[in-house]
């Protein structure tokens, strides 16, 4: 009879356990959908260059920035090398004032062709996307 005892709460311990985990996972994804329309998104992207070619990568952006830049749905778009020239090489940053402008302008035909054009001027790119959050206040 012990056994069976010991079982049956470790069985509903379990249980509990499990529900624990399923509520937490729902409470979050409630949060993140509270999100979607309504606060300011930042896609990251990291791209690496092509050994040596730096300047054709730089030239190739010169060449698509102005289709990168003219869609009103991007509020801000910022690029950065790395310091130490380590990978990635390259870090750029678009700020969009929600997720629905974010697709909107990915969905763009000039900005959607750029990105197809991508992997020959960049190798080893991510994309990363984030939400703002109140913890830090500092413009």
């Amino acid at each position: 009879m012990q056994a069976r005892q010991k079982l049956f709460f470790a069985g509903i311990g379990g249980i509990f356990v499990l529900s624990l985990q399923f509520a937490s996972g729902v409470v979050t994804s409630a949060e993140a959908d509270h999100h979607v329309e309504s606060t300011p998104v930042k896609y990251v992207m990291t791209v690496d260059y092509p050994v040596g070619g730096k300047a054709d990568y730089i030239a190739w952006v010169t060449s698509v920035a102005a289709d990168l830049q003219a869609p009103p749905e991007l509020q801000r778009i910022a690029s950065y090398d790395n310091y130490h020239g380590a990978s990635p090489h390259r870090v750029i940053e678009m700020e969009f004032d929600s997720m629905a402008d974010a697709a909107t302008y990915l969905e763009n035909p000039a900005v959607r062709a750029v990105f197809d054009d991508l992997p020959n001027h960049g190798v080893n790119s991510s994309l990363n996307v984030f939400v703002k959050r109140s913890d830090y206040s500092k413009n």
